[in-house]
């Protein structure tokens, strides 16, 4: 076999991959009524902009007519597209500017002392001045974010961070902010944790030799776990996993002033989750009962 075979080899196991990174997503493209239509249409705009960030990067022309041609639309198909990028890529900034204000307020709420007792845990804040009480409003004047006091508020309520007591105080239940319920912040995690994913992959496979590795790790059990077990598997790694990512966030924070390079650094995270393995004969099944189907209708 020549290289050619391996390549090809090589291109339809990404391809697979690729199809099987999308299966999941699927039940939400139905559920928020994505089309077939609309599905191409992102795949062609990614594609686009990919491809103009490759020409650019190797001193290509990035002239939209040529961007079109390879893609198969029209010069104004593309300029369409680069503008509902831009829409798209705004309210994405605002999702995840919540989000990370959202964060730096929670991990001021533990790691300072003026708002934390020497172990770690949160004090109760009070709305308005009261004895000795600190003030909510001071912790967000602390953080350093641009929300109000009813936004905050609204956010960790909301998303199960933060409790309100008496309409005096705010308790704080949780260090991690995960958005809860079907609302544009958790929409955009997705996108943000699938593509923490990818990236590490690809980073791997592609990376200099010189470039350290990502951290790449996973378990599945090796027999079927009951809902009671995959209870506990959650519980377990809530406990662990929280105190794991909590502790890294702490330490990261800690070393700032030695890790911050605001001129040529990058943003580097962790993520850790807890996923059902679908990797099973469904899918074989399913093609099965098609082609029966088929079968049956030519007869």
């Amino acid at each position: 076999m020549g290289e050619g075979s391996f390549a090809d080899d090589e291109r339809t196991a990404l391809l697979e991959a690729i199809e099987e990174s999308l299966r999941p997503l699927m039940r939400a493209a139905f559920a928020y009524g994505v089309t077939y239509h609309d599905l191409i249409e992102v795949v062609r705009a990614l594609y686009i902009f990919t491809q103009k960030e490759r020409n650019q990067s190797q001193g290509r022309s990035t002239d939209p007519t040529r961007l079109g041609l390879m893609a198969g639309v029209t010069r104004g198909e593309v300029v369409k597209m680069v503008r509902n990028r831009q829409m798209r890529d705004e309210q994405r900034q605002v999702m995840q500017r919540r989000i990370a204000q959202i964060g730096l307020l929670l991990g001021r709420w533990h790691d300072d002392p003026d708002f934390s007792t020497p172990y770690g845990a949160p004090l109760d804040l009070s709305l308005q001045p009261e004895g000795s009480f600190r003030l909510f409003d001071d912790l967000i004047r602390a953080s350093g974010t641009e929300m109000d006091r009813d936004t905050a508020l609204e956010a960790l309520v909301a998303n199960k961070c933060a409790e309100v007591h008496a309409n005096k105080f705010v308790r704080c239940t949780t260090r991690a902010f995960l958005p809860l319920g079907k609302d544009l912040s958790k929409i955009s995690r997705l996108g943000l944790i699938g593509s923490a994913l990818h990236s590490t992959f690809a980073h791997n496979l592609f990376k200099d030799p010189a470039e350290p590795s990502y951290f790449d790790r996973a378990m599945i059990s090796d027999f079927p776990i009951s809902t009671r077990g995959r209870d506990l598997m959650l519980a377990q790694l809530r406990t662990d996993g929280e105190d794991f990512v909590d502790g890294m966030d702490r330490w990261v924070s800690s070393n700032a002033d030695v890790f911050r390079d605001d001129v040529t650094g990058r943003r580097y995270g962790i993520a850790a989750l807890f996923f059902e393995d679908n990797a099973d004969s469904k899918g074989i099944e399913t093609l099965k009962d098609w082609n029966l189907n088929e079968e049956a209708a030519a007869t």
